[in-house]
């Protein structure tokens, strides 16, 4: 079991339209992130790649590209549940309140929420 549930942000850049658009809903939404424990990976083919505010290392960001089978130039955001499954893949119109509530339909999700009712 992990701690975090990572959504993987693949861009060609930072300044990539469709990043850019979701990076401002994803700042608007940080008290949602946090509350489902999720960790926000952005990994860029022409700007240095972060998990969350860390530097990511040129080789783990394609290597995590391989791994996701993300094409060249392609924006694609990634889901993975704390059991390590890919839960989703969205290439356009990504929808953070859709994503909110797939995790919050989660078996694990849904205990965390009984275990600790704060997490709503």
């Amino acid at each position: 079991r992990w701690n975090h549930r990572p959504l993987f942000i693949f861009a060609p850049s930072a300044s990539d339209a469709d990043y850019l658009a979701l990076d401002k809903r994803l700042a608007h939404r940080s008290a949602d992130i946090e509350d489902r424990d999720m960790i926000i990976i952005r990994i860029f083919e022409k700007s240095p790649s972060r998990v969350a505010a860390r530097p990511m290392l040129p080789g783990d960001a394609e290597a995590l590209r391989r791994r996701f089978g993300i094409a060249p130039g392609r924006f694609t955001v990634v889901l993975v549940g704390k059991d390590g499954g890919v839960k989703l893949v969205a290439r356009r119109d990504v929808d953070l309140q859709s994503i909110f509530n797939l995790i919050d339909s989660m078996p694990m999700r849904q205990q965390e929420m009984r275990d600790n009712p704060s997490k709503r």
